[in-house]
């Protein structure tokens, strides 16, 4: 048996809107974030959302997806995200407080035996290993210069049997 968890507190997401005091994030406005900058999709994977308002990714019906605004600006108050830890208006930092991917908890688990029928010459093994089980969504980062947007695996289930002679 074996039992696997794992906890990251997140990488720095420096390509998020987010409210600052100075003009590290292309605005001294502390009640709009402009997130114009990002496409439908962009704002879909990095799960933002303005007010009750999520961003959608493309489908047949919206083929660049939904943005968060129709505008591009979203009042400071109602805007976050699901994914990312956005700082608080006016304490974003880059340094010392940067938007950053949000912490997670992943637990993996296996549980097997090498000899499942007690044999003395053969011996049959079986092994079953979930990943992710909790099924976790969380991004693992997001428009990476080098790797782009990732997100952690989500479940997945294997059984392994063996023969062993």
């Amino acid at each position: 048996m074996g039992f696997n968890w794992r906890y990251d507190s997140g990488l720095v997401a420096g390509a998020v809107p987010c409210v600052a005091l100075t003009d590290t994030c292309g605005s001294t406005d502390l009640t709009q974030v402009d997130v114009s900058g990002l496409t439908p999709d962009q704002q879909f994977q990095a799960g933002l959302f303005c007010g009750s308002v999520h961003a959608a990714p493309p489908s047949a019906t919206s083929a660049l997806g939904v943005p968060i605004s129709p505008t591009g600006l979203c009042p400071a108050a109602q805007y976050g995200s699901t994914l990312v830890s956005i700082p608080a208006t006016g304490t974003q930092n880059d340094d010392k407080n940067p938007q950053r991917i949000a912490p997670r908890n992943l637990f993996d688990l296996s549980v097997g035996d090498d000899n499942l029928f007690h044999g003395e010459k053969y011996k049959w093994s079986l092994q079953l290993t979930a990943i992710n089980l909790t099924n976790r969504v969380a991004l693992y980062n997001f428009l990476s210069t080098f790797s782009g947007t990732h997100y952690v695996t989500p479940r997945a289930l294997t059984a392994e049997v063996g023969f062993h002679f």
